[in-house]
């Protein structure tokens, strides 16, 4: 369990976090390139300028989570949860971007942004 941790700037880089909890841990700078995230928990997590490139977040839970400004070309969000998360100046593929508003819902508790609208879903 590594809820509420602090990994600030750490270099994940192709790590296997397979069903890790990182609820509510500050990743904000952190570098998890290429990691396998099947399964984790990332609920309420600080992803701010994170590089999430490559990452496989199948099944992940990244509700609440505050992904401003990360980096997610070509990470994997296969049947995950991104409700009440923001998604803010984070560049996607407009197929993933599609893929994301249609499961996205809620506001973020921490930044009072609304999911859809972070997504710039129509």
């Amino acid at each position: 369990d590594l809820s509420s941790k602090d990994f600030r700037g750490q270099k994940l880089y192709k790590a296997d976090l397979r069903g890790t909890n990182f609820s509510k841990a500050n990743m904000e700078g952190a570098s998890l390139f290429g990691a396998f995230c099947k399964d984790a928990k990332f609920v309420g997590a600080h992803l701010n300028n994170a590089d999430l490139e490559s990452v496989d977040f199948e099944n992940a839970d990244l509700s609440e989570a505050i992904l401003e400004g990360a980096q997610v070309t070509n990470a994997k969000f296969k049947n995950v949860n991104i409700a009440g998360s923001d998604w803010t100046d984070v560049v996607l593929r407009r197929d993933v971007q599609q893929q994301l508003c249609k499961i996205a819902s809620g506001t973020n508790p921490i930044t009072g942004q609304d999911t859809r609208e972070t997504l710039i879903c129509s």
